[in-house]
């Protein structure tokens, strides 16, 4: 299912928050690694006095020497965990270095920082997370570096966590759980989200008041809803389990969103598997949804999986 790690790197220690992450999954999957380090041609210590065409060749040559100073200890401490790792120096934009490495090889797995170093780099909205997102075709997890410090967002993972809203679309995240529990000896868990009492409150208001008054009550509801969402989880864990993996489920209740969110702050050691859109359809990115809020919010690693048409 993946062939390697790519690991977008810009210098900072934002981005480096993801290295624990790829290097369990590198550890556990058997895979190589390349780490890549996009420079822009220019420096500012090189005078622009000289012919423009040496101008910037100085200045690639010189980055390409910084950064090349910078990823080779990053490189060593991944070889010394056992690991073998290769490194891409790409002159270009780091959004477009990072989908094009990607597309080289079927099967690359990128992992990388929701952000980066603050400044000439930007790693989210209309900047570098931003546009990996949206073209890349890639599997992409995906972590938010921020002051709360889990076993997850340290590699230590203890479930892989995969949220499921009925949907086919949703459905295309389990293959990869099932490979990424098996290959890793960890449960996937399966959890779906049950509106709460205010949402149904909400839901039922919008209707015409003669089929509102007729509406069931939220008791009788929520057991409607929580006996399919039982049936259909445990469906799918049947499924999982035939293919040897280990299996288990759990309802919630609240938005989704924030349930899914509260539940994996709460475990502190979950790896969050979805794909980019649900319900919304195919045509609906993760910018956002369901699945942009969990990245935003949660601060534990997601694994986002481009969801395919007809799936």
């Amino acid at each position: 299912m993946y062939k390697r790690i790519l690991v977008p790197l810009d210098g900072s220690e934002f981005s480096e928050r993801v290295l624990p992450v790829a290097e369990r999954l590198a550890t556990d999957l058997a895979l190589p690694v390349k780490l890549l380090h996009a420079i822009e041609p220019e420096h500012p210590s090189i005078s622009r006095s000289l012919n423009e065409r040496l101008y910037y060749v100085h200045s690639a040559h010189h980055r390409g020497l910084h950064a090349r100073a910078y990823a080779e200890p990053v490189r060593a401490r991944l070889m010394e965990a056992g690991l073998s790792v290769d490194i891409a120096i790409p002159q270009d934009d780091p959004g477009d270095a990072i989908v094009e490495e990607a597309s080289r090889e079927p099967g690359t797995l990128i992992t990388m920082s929701s952000h980066g170093r603050s400044g000439a780099f930007r790693w989210w909205k209309g900047s570098v997370a931003d546009r990996v997102l949206h073209k890349a075709d890639s599997s992409l997890l995906m972590i938010r570096p921020g002051d709360r410090r889990g076993a997850a967002a340290e590699g230590k993972f203890g479930r892989i966590v995969v949220p499921m809203d009925g949907s086919e679309i949703a459905e295309q995240a389990l293959d990869h759980a099932s490979h990424l529990g098996k290959s890793m000896g960890l449960v996937v868990e399966l959890i779906r989200a049950v509106p709460s009492a205010e949402e149904y409150a909400n839901l039922t208001s919008l209707g015409p008041a003669n089929l509102v008054s007729q509406a069931p009550t939220y008791a009788e509801y929520r057991a409607i809803v929580e006996g399919e969402a039982e049936s259909y989880l445990a469906q799918l864990a049947g499924r999982l389990k035939q293919d040897g993996a280990r299996v288990d489920w759990r309802i919630l209740h609240g938005p989704a969103a924030a349930a899914i969110i509260d539940h994996s702050v709460a475990s502190e050691d979950a790896l969050l598997v979805m794909t980019t859109h649900g319900r919304s359809g195919v045509a609906r990115l993760v910018l956002g949804s369901v699945a942009e809020r969990v990245v935003r919010q949660s601060g534990e690693p997601v694994l986002l999986i481009r969801a395919q048409a007809g799936g």
